[in-house]
């Protein structure tokens, strides 16, 4: 049920708006336009956040066992690493929720208002109540208010009823922030705003909406819960079985948690969600604005794009190149009355005008008066004016512009007359131009579409965006097929379509009526081969996406309307332009800032190179893990002391290796990256390549710790030699092997250059300092228990990072040759 209000209607304002002063003092008495913010997760959570970690409870069960066994030295390195890794998690996470909440902050909605006799532009919390909002189709209502004039104006206030059915608006009805323009136009004189509407009142239930987690983090958080239940069920297992061999209850349950901690990758969630923001913040550099993370991930996998023309692939800067005028006086009127001046049609027609005047326009709109108006919309493609003035004497007439089709067939024209226009317009439509048809007649109800007369054709031609024709060709390239969805002219339409490549030999193009003719599984069938959509409803565009889709195709899909709106949303990547509609924005995942095609294919190959940089990311973190469990499993099957201790295991973990783990995933784009198909939504974030390498670098990581472990404890008979070369040997092999990881497709020399991934440096030369720096200095050779190694001992640690250096890279060709691409 709409909300309803006593009608006590506050004194009008001024026709011309309200003054700045007055601004500025109601907004002191009223406050800024807002709602209630969304509540963003506080620190403290944040904090707390890092300690419920399931791998920072094993930690401190390691610290407790310690403490009973009066290993105080592992106990204060142990909380002293826990402490660590729980700000060095707080600080990644919280500087990632700010960039977040930035990113999303830069959408900025704006709304016009008439303010001292002029037409303003203002961002939403301007407002402030008594300001005159101009409503238009596919706008946002930007306040409560009274409706002061109404021109067919019709809402959809299902946001505050729950009902969709559209709600006609006639002068001195209630419209309500919050709800949406769906035709016409109308003036609001604005009444309420911000927590005082009736939105703002309902808005604490808004507060608590929450960013859901991608398919990707669910499936990584699932695969950690998984992977920590099964290191759970093995440590109890291992506990077990060193007991049946004699062990002691104390020193099997610290292998056995050395074991669980050196299994669970801890940094992997937060270098997950830290990469696909920082995806965000660099799509948002190449101008477009993506509103969720979850478009983040599917960007990679999009497989078709279906495109608007006007404005995306073309300029949207029109103007008139050809005219074939039959009444010049009442095509000019036509041009100029039947106009508001909104679009790039609207423009072209008054700067043409103006041409034809050697003055103003505006001239001739002022001795006229518009006394009715029905829009121009996608389905119907025409506008029509009513105007009276002194220019007509006091007579009213009818103007009527739009699809040349349509127009003429509201006009009483001979067929021979009709042929040669329509003669006219199949080859200017073949030079690209965008007709408009121009009609009048005198007098007559706006319903009544009969008996208009001719007044002519005008020829408007858009140029080709620049880029566009590359950016197609990149997009077909990587796999990715273009299809153009128009209400243009279908010549028009294909016309562009071959210029810039999009329509090939063998490309077919389909009308709307055609599309409207076809059922579902026809649809199915026709569309792959289709290249151009033309003179399509709104309404079309949703039929062409769920047949894509069914189709196996992952879809995105470019609009810019009220009536985009379902397409937009059933799409797996709803795209618009930046001077979309409110509600195209309010459904789109991605705002392209720039209006350029380019830009979706651009934030597309961002989205692959995330994506990889993720894939690496895993690889790289797991093979870590496991070449230390492996080596600690098998050196108690052998009934050897652990080679590596509690403290050691989380000092390379958390202080030399885990900033690397986040850093790998900045590394910018591969070579090639588009020259490949586009993967697959279900494709599993470990491929063959990933898994080989697990394995490769867990066992070859496994066998030279052991060795070197084996040969000094034997030798020596000091398992804290053995201890200190192996910590070496871990700390230092995965600051080399990580170059290897930089790229899973290319051999090093020819990844991207070094300095191409500064941050990766960085952490490299600060992770292989810590893990020197515990041999220099005393104090932390007691708490880590190491001693100091030899030169020729350090020279073997080198060697075996080089040497597993070389085995990922034999690996990774391998298994490149072996699959072509996973």
């Amino acid at each position: 049920m709409q909300p309803v209000m006593e009608k006590n209607i506050t004194p009008r304002t001024s026709a011309a708006g309200l003054s700045q002063t007055e601004v500025i003092a109601l907004r002191q008495q009223y406050g800024e336009n807002r709602l209630p913010v969304e509540k963003s997760t506080p620190v403290w959570v944040i904090l707390l956040n890092q300690v419920k970690s399931p791998l920072v409870y094993i930690i401190l069960v390691a610290a407790l066992v310690s403490l009973i066994a009066r290993e105080y030295g592992d106990f204060a390195i142990i909380m002293a690493v826990v402490i660590i890794d729980v700000i060095l998690g707080f600080v990644q996470e919280y500087q990632a929720q700010k960039t977040y909440t930035a990113l999303k902050g830069l959408l900025k909605p704006t709304t016009t208002v008439l303010r001292e006799g002029e037409r303003r532009e203002v961002e939403i919390w301007e407002l402030v109540p008594g300001d005159l909002v101009l409503l238009n189709a596919g706008e946002k209502v930007p306040g409560d208010g009274w409706v002061l004039e109404s021109t067919k104006l019709s809402m959809d206030e299902a946001i505050l009823t729950g009902e969709s059915e559209p709600v006609e608006k006639v002068v001195e009805d209630k419209a309500f922030m919050g709800t949406t323009v769906l035709i016409g136009r109308g003036l609001l004189q604005v009444e309420q705003t911000g927590p005082a509407s009736e939105l703002g009142k309902i808005a604490t239930s808004l507060q608590e909406h929450v960013e859901e987690d991608t398919p990707l983090q669910k499936r990584l958080k699932a695969f950690s819960k998984t992977l920590t239940w099964i290191v759970a069920g093995f440590t109890v297992a291992i506990l077990a079985a060193g007991l049946l061999m004699g062990g002691k209850f104390l020193d099997m349950l610290r292998t056995s948690i050395i074991l669980a901690i050196a299994a669970v990758p801890e940094g992997l969630l937060i270098a997950v969600t830290v990469i696909l923001v920082l995806g965000m913040r660099k799509i948002l550099k190449r101008s477009g604005l993506v509103k969720r993370l979850l478009a983040v991930e599917t960007l990679g996998s999009v497989t078709v794009i279906c495109t608007d023309k006007t404005g995306t692939l073309t300029e949207g800067l029109m103007r008139v190149s050809k005219t074939e005028i039959v009444d010049p006086e009442h095509a000019l009127q036509t041009m100029v009355l039947c106009n508001d001046l909104e679009g790039p049609v609207d423009i072209a027609m008054w700067e043409h005008a103006r041409q034809i005047l050697k003055g103003d326009p505006q001239k001739l709109v002022d001795q006229s008066e518009r006394l009715e108006v029905e829009l121009f919309t996608s389905e119907t493609k025409y506008m029509i004016t009513a105007i009276t003035g002194n220019v007509f004497q006091g007579e009213s007439y009818n103007f009527l512009k739009g699809a040349p089709e349509i127009v003429m067939g509201m006009c009483a024209i001979s067929p021979e007359e009709k042929a040669r226009f329509l003669g006219l317009v199949d080859q200017w439509a073949g030079d690209g131009l965008r007709m408009i048809g121009l009609a009048y007649r005198s007098m007559g109800r706006l319903d009544d579409y009969t008996g208009y007369t001719w007044a002519g054709l005008a020829g408007m031609e858009d140029p080709v965006r620049k880029g566009v024709v590359e950016a197609v060709r990149v997009a077909q390239k990587a796999g990715i097929h273009v299809k153009m969805i128009t209400g243009d002219y279908r010549l028009t339409a294909e016309h562009i379509a071959r210029s810039i490549g999009l329509m090939k030999a063998g490309d077919l193009s389909l009308e709307g009526p055609e599309v409207a003719a076809l059922s579902d599984e026809q649809l199915q069938e026709r569309v792959p081969q289709t290249a151009v959509f033309a003179r399509i409803r709104p309404q079309d565009k949703l039929r062409i996406v769920k047949a894509l889709q069914v189709n196996g195709e992952v879809t995105a899909m470019i609009g810019d309307g009220v009536n985009d709106a379902p397409a937009l949303q059933r799409a797996n990547i709803g795209v618009v332009v930046g001077t979309a509609t409110d509600v195209a924005k309010e459904t789109a995942d991605l705002i392209l800032l720039d209006n350029n095609f380019r830009t979706v294919v651009s934030a597309i190959e961002e989205g692959r190179i995330i994506f990889q940089n993720i894939r690496k990311v895993v690889a790289y973190t797991l093979s870590n893990s496991f070449a230390e469990v492996l080596t600690i499993f098998t050196a108690m099957m052998l009934r050897w002391p652990a080679p590596l201790a509690v403290a050691q295991i989380l000092w390379i973990h958390l202080i030399c290796d885990g900033p690397s783990d986040i850093v790998l995933g900045f590394e910018p784009k591969e070579g090639g990256i588009m020259d490949e198909k586009p993967r697959s939504l279900k494709e599993p974030i470990l491929n063959n390549l990933g898994l080989s390498l697990i394995g490769i670098i867990s066992v070859s990581s496994a066998i030279g710790a052991l060795f070197l472990f084996n040969h000094l404890y034997s030798v020596h008979g000091n398992a804290t030699e053995g201890r200190s070369i192996v910590f070496a040997s871990f700390a230092i092999n995965s600051m080399i092997y990580i170059f290897a990881y930089r790229s899973m497709r290319m051999p090093l020399f020819r990844m991207n250059k070094l300095t191409a991934n500064m941050p990766l440096v960085w952490a490299v030369l600060s992770g292989l300092v810590m893990a020197v720096l515990p041999f220099l200095i005393p104090g932390l050779r007691k708490l880590l228990g190491i001693v100091p190694l030899t030169f020729p001992e350090w020279m073997t640690v080198a060697g075996i990072a080089l040497g597993l250096l070389a085995v990922v890279e034999i690996g990774k060709w391998i298994s490149n040759k072996l699959h072509a691409r996973d």
